[in-house]
């Protein structure tokens, strides 16, 4: 029921991400150890509702598609229409968190070749990059960039995350040497402890730095979300834009720095 990632090429103990086949018929991608609900799922083949007995059929021509219990084709995830003479497959996630089919030719020269993507987009997959880091696409390969006043824990590893590069002052004088930097179009997970309604984004900034437990604010459309780090899920949201109404183009957090 449940296919996971390994962490990276050379590392096959399980990794970040799984494959789910759900007792509504539905197929979801998901960060592991999270809930299977709508906010953690990048990707889903839509097929919730269908019943308890779907399954994820692989046939040796490529073909990925789903079968329910009266086996009704519900949906081809993969065309189908591939050299299959002297031609293997495989599918997998791998450790970016794509779920992937390739081809292989059985000539001496051949290489396994990606024939299908679950998503073209390399920063949906969710927790790609670590705590209070945020995945942002760079010539279509997906980068982590650190939030404004942290540093990067280990360069060498993007899932490490990023730690503050100061000491924090007492909040007693907060105000007075704090302050907010702008990150337009940028998501994380919504983790908000206090929601502001009809506000200005000027008044969410000041809400912020007065409040001694706010450490970054999601302003959207006159609404002011309070949150606490650390952080996780951050990606550009021109990268997320199938994920939910947070991916607005009026979308921006704020973040606080010295």
């Amino acid at each position: 029921m449940e296919l996971f990632s390994s962490v990276s090429e050379t590392d096959q103990s399980t990794g970040f991400f799984r494959l789910k086949m759900q007792s509504d018929g539905n197929l979801v991608q998901y960060p592991k150890n999270t809930s299977d609900t709508a906010p953690y799922s990048y990707w889903s083949a839509t097929t919730f509702g269908t019943g308890d007995k779907v399954t994820l059929n692989f046939d040796v021509d490529g073909n990925l598609y789903l079968f329910n219990a009266t086996s009704f084709k519900l949906q081809n995830l993969t065309s189908g229409v591939y050299k299959t003479k002297g031609t293997i497959f495989m599918m997998r996630i791998d450790s970016d968190g794509l779920f992937r089919l390739y081809s292989h030719g059985l000539g001496n020269s051949s290489r396994w070749s990606v024939v299908w993507n679950s998503t073209s987009d390399r920063c949906d997959p969710m927790g790609l990059c670590g705590l209070n880091s945020f995945c942002i696409s760079n010539d279509l390969a997906p980068g982590c960039r650190c939030l404004p006043g942290f540093a990067s824990v280990n360069q060498d590893n993007r899932t490490s995350g990023c730690e503050r590069n100061f000491t924090a002052e007492s909040c007693k004088s907060k105000g007075k040497k704090y302050t907010l930097e702008e990150l337009e179009n940028t998501i994380w997970e919504d983790v908000s402890y206090s929601v502001l309604s009809q506000t200005s984004k000027e008044d969410c900034s000041q809400a912020c730095l007065v409040d001694c437990n706010c450490e970054a604010a999601l302003f959207k459309d006159g609404e002011c979300r309070k949150q606490g780090l650390p952080l996780r899920y951050g990606r550009k949201a021109e990268e997320a834009r199938k994920r939910s109404a947070q991916t607005s183009s009026s979308s921006s957090v704020v973040y606080l720095f010295l």
